[in-house]
């Protein structure tokens, strides 16, 4: 696994965001959504030739080749914000792959200036909340004085980040960079939470002082707020009616 550089930007003190598929697919729909209004520029990217189909085809007795040479991982950079973002269509699954990607976007990030990594992903919670919680965890107490002057709770109980968006802040303090990631409340781990990615977005926008249009989320999260209340009440109003004519009987 190795990264193809098409240009490499000069930049000092930079950030990076990272964001891979994961629960409530935050942490992708973070990065993703910052690529989007900052319009970065392409700069890298890690081939992953063997992900390509394991079929060869042919025409007229001949061999065609197929364009094996597609990435799922992304590096963009913008100059003005002083920012790499590092988007990614998919995670292996399985730990060596996990940890050598992992590797590979902190081998980016020192080579491209960065002083601090941040990753924006979901924590799992039981109950459905009205507003989704943010939480804070960093590499050094520092940080994690910056995250409380910020307004962003400590998560300070015990807890584990599963995959590359979490690797990646382990990595970061491994090789002497800071680390920080938010961990966004999210009832929906297996489904895409637009409320939990708004909650997300809204916070690292914030700590990153970068000004981004939220109106759009904002707008999508307001919708299946009021859509998912219309269903509770469906729900709530079918069971009582069940209930009544439970007694009647």
């Amino acid at each position: 696994m190795d990264i193809r550089f098409y240009k490499k930007p000069e930049m000092t003190n930079s950030r990076m965001l990272v964001g891979l598929p994961g629960m409530g697919m935050v942490a992708r729909t973070t990065v993703n959504y910052f690529i989007e209004f900052l319009k970065p520029e392409l700069f890298a990217d890690i081939p992953v030739p063997y992900l390509s189909p394991s079929i060869a085809f042919f025409e007229k007795g001949l061999v065609v080749p197929v364009d094996r040479d597609k990435s799922p991982f992304k590096f963009y950079y913008s100059q003005k914000n002083n920012i790499i973002l590092f988007s990614g269509d998919m995670q292996f699954g399985y730990t060596t792959k996990d940890n050598e990607l992992a590797e590979k976007i902190i081998e980016a990030a020192k080579l491209c200036g960065v002083d601090t990594v941040y990753t924006v992903i979901a924590t799992h919670i039981k109950k459905y909340v009205e507003e989704p919680q943010v939480f804070g965890v960093a590499t050094s107490p520092e940080l994690l004085d910056i995250l409380k002057s910020k307004g962003v709770e400590v998560a300070d109980s015990s807890l584990q980040i599963s995959g590359v968006n979490g690797l990646v802040i382990e990595y970061a303090k491994r090789n002497g960079l800071n680390g920080i990631s938010l961990l966004t409340e999210t009832v929906f781990p297996e489904a895409l939470d637009i409320k939990a990615c708004y909650a997300g977005i809204k916070s690292v926008s914030e700590l990153l002082d970068i000004k981004i249009d939220m109106s759009r989320i904002e707008s999508e999260a307001k919708k299946f707020d009021e859509g998912f209340k219309r269903y509770l009440k469906e729900i709530q109003e079918k069971k009582r009616k069940e209930e009544d004519l439970g007694y009647i009987g």
